[in-house]
């Protein structure tokens, strides 16, 4: 052999050498998870809202109350419910009544982190039969908190809307 072979045989085993080490590195491990980057809305969620109402009877009236509810992906970008809602209400004269609302939700995404949903359902308000229809927006502000604001119409039972109220609150989302 001379010198030119040799040193091309040589060439030309470093360069298959070389490339099974780089096919090599293209191996992935079989079991990868897909990570999406929305925030997660699914699951079970508490919280706690603060807000202002106008009812029939009492009037103006200040609120606090808690939130429980879980939501399941209808698809990739609607999410639908339920909640409970339970709130204290008081006025000039102290605490006088409650509003105790049992609901279903429907919403989308916006944006990775922001979700749109209507709400609608029955319960008391300001301790009587009533019904709710409204709509709100909540907004992803960490791993596992979001925050929302909701807008409700309120009604009794055999009438027309004749109250609402409007809330805002921090939600731990228990995923």
């Amino acid at each position: 052999m001379t010198f030119t072979k040799s040193l091309m045989l040589g060439v030309a085993a470093a360069a298959l050498l070389s490339t099974s080490a780089q096919a090599a590195d293209l191996l992935m491990p079989a079991n990868q998870i897909y990570d999406s980057a929305l925030f997660d809305f699914e699951g079970f969620y508490v919280g706690g809202t603060a807000g202002l109402g106008a009812f029939p009877g009492p009037g103006g009236s200040g609120m606090i109350g808690v939130v429980v509810g879980t939501n399941f992906a209808v698809t990739d970008a609607i999410l639908a419910g339920v909640e409970f809602q339970g709130d204290a209400l008081w006025n000039g004269g102290g605490f006088y009544g409650f509003n105790a609302l049992f609901l279903g939700k429907l919403g989308g995404y916006i944006t990775d982190d922001l979700l749109v949903y209507g709400t609608a359902g029955a319960g008391w308000v300001a301790n009587t039969p009533s019904y709710g229809l409204g709509a709100g927006v909540e907004m992803a502000i960490a791993d596992q908190f979001s925050v929302r604001g909701e807008a409700m119409a309120t009604g009794s039972w055999g009438g027309g809307f004749n109250g609402g109220k409007i809330s805002a609150g921090l939600l731990w989302h228990l995923d």
